[in-house]
C-alpha cells in the first residue's frame, strides 16, 4: 500500500514504524524526536520545541527515517486525519 504524506508517496510495505512526534532540542544541543505525550507531560525549560512531525522509520534500519515537519500542532493533526482516511480505504 502506498500512501501520501505531505504529497510525497510512502510505500507502507517498507515502513516499520510511523508515528506523530515533536522534534526537540535539549540544552546540550541534542536534537531528537519524542512522543507528543512526553512533550505535553514532561517538557521543561531545558527542552526547546523545534517543530511537530510525522516520522517514518524503515524496516531496513540502515535507511535514514523520513521526517515530515509541521509548524503547528494543527497542521500535524490535519495530516494525521488525511493519513487515517488513506489507511482506512
Amino acid at each position: 500500500m502506498v500512501i501520501e504524506i505531505c504529497a510525497r508517496p510512502v510505500d507502507m510495505r517498507e515502513i516499520g514504524r510511523l508515528y506523530p512526534a515533536v522534534i526537540i532540542e535539549y540544552a546540550d544541543g541534542t536534537v531528537t524526536p519524542i512522543s507528543l505525550e512526553w512533550f505535553d507531560e514532561s517538557a521543561n525549560e531545558d527542552v526547546k520545541l523545534l517543530h511537530y512531525a510525522i516520522c517514518c522509520h524503515y524496516k531496513d534500519e540502515t535507511k535514514e527515517p523520513l521526517i515530515f515537519p509541521f509548524e503547528s500542532r494543527e497542521q500535524l493533526e490535519e495530516e494525521i486525519s488525511s493519513l487515517a482516511l488513506q489507511l482506512n480505504d
